[in-house]
């Protein structure tokens, strides 16, 4: 038995998550585009946008952002699944995005070594 029913205790049915698909007639539903999927493609768009200019001074901070757009693509996501909102097409956007920008850095880093390597097994280190 249960530590919080009593004898005679009849079950009821557990109470629905909220966003729940189950949820009783009448239960609000946050409505409206989900605000994290907003914030995720506007930091995207800049990234890559401003990205490019400032990578050549600081180049950690585009792929910083990159990482920033991916975490809150899939935030944003997981809110829209269970609340029923609008902005999955924002949040998939600034996923691609993101995954795009942190491949690129990635490629970068592939690049940079092997050009690295190259030069200096060519002159004699």
């Amino acid at each position: 038995m249960h530590p919080s029913r009593r004898p005679g205790d009849q079950p009821g049915p557990p109470h629905p998550r909220p966003g729940h698909p189950y949820d009783a007639p009448g239960t609000p539903r946050p409505t409206g585009t989900n605000g994290l999927s907003v914030i995720a493609l506007v930091i995207a768009v800049a990234n890559v946008v401003f990205g490019s200019f400032l990578g050549m001074f600081v180049p950690l901070v585009p792929a910083a952002a990159a990482v920033v757009v991916v975490a809150l693509g899939h935030v944003s996501l997981t809110h829209i699944t269970r609340n029923g909102q609008q902005g999955r097409e924002m949040a998939v956007s600034a996923l691609a995005i993101g995954y795009l920008c942190l491949a690129g850095f990635a490629a970068f880093l592939v690049l940079t070594f092997t050009f690295t390597a190259v030069g200096m097994a060519l002159l004699g280190f």
